[in-house]
């Protein structure tokens, strides 16, 4: 019998992660052979060689091992001879809009995360600084994307899935702390609804949801479990704009 091949990718990280789904995604999408090696992130010395920020996504390639999401897609792409923006001035842009999500919306929102996912609590200065970046960050993300039907394009990009990932957590964020539904702010809540029924969106939703509610629970969050389904439907009206 015949030893089966090992893959010659192999993705570490954890499904809890969104920047780990991001990048799990875009191998879905590429149909490149790869195995997911769950791990998560840590400053021990071994895990420090192969991500020397102690963070996951790690992707270990035939080269050697690409640590940063960002940089895991752009290796994605060229291995996989994923299909790319056509011309300079479009990558650069969904780059400017990748930005902009990762910047002033994700990150902000993260600060936030030890009273929402974590077991913590946030301070009323904290919760205060972040709605003001989000309210000069939502204007901007209003102005860059613009879905037809993906932000791509006719076809959905790696533009795509970061955005898609950043935003499934920032709005549990939003919605727990603010009672503010930033997919329905930014008009993306239809194409949210489009890319969580990708096949790829499918798999990597369904392994978020087997481990979030035992990380919630370990962390003794005060979010809620089950988790809100943000796809099911239209944000109802009580998760409207509405501003804490």
């Amino acid at each position: 019998m015949n030893a089966v091949a090992t893959p010659a990718l192999r993705l570490h990280g954890y499904a809890v992660s969104n920047y780990f789904n991001i990048a799990h995604a875009a191998l879905l999408e590429s149909g490149a052979a790869f195995e997911i090696v769950e791990c998560r992130a840590s400053q021990t010395p071994a895990f420090l060689d192969i991500s020397p920020m102690g963070k996951i996504p790690v992707l270990e390639t035939p080269d050697g091992w690409i640590a940063e999401t960002v940089a895991i897609l752009g290796y994605i792409e060229d291995y996989c001879v994923h299909t790319r923006p056509a011309t300079a001035f479009q990558r650069a842009r969904q780059l400017q809009l990748i930005n902009v999500v990762q910047l002033y919306i994700e990150l902000p929102m993260r600060s936030l995360y030890p009273g929402v996912f974590m077991g913590g609590e946030n301070s009323a200065a904290a919760i205060a600084a972040v709605r003001q970046t989000l309210d000069r960050s939502t204007a901007a993300l209003r102005q860059l994307a613009q879905p037809q039907p993906y932000l791509a394009g006719e076809e959905a990009g790696h533009v795509d899935l970061f955005a898609f990932y950043c935003l499934d957590l920032a709005e549990r964020v939003s919605r727990h702390v603010y009672q503010r539904s930033l997919l329905h702010e930014l008009g993306l809540s239809e194409w949210a609804q489009r890319m969580a029924q990708r096949p790829s969106s499918q798999q990597v939703l369904g392994a978020f949801a087997e481990v979030f509610g035992s990380y919630l629970a370990e962390k003794q969050a005060a979010y809620p479990f089950p988790a809100e389904d943000l796809y099911a439907q239209p944000a109802s009206a009580s998760a409207r704009s509405i501003r804490g």
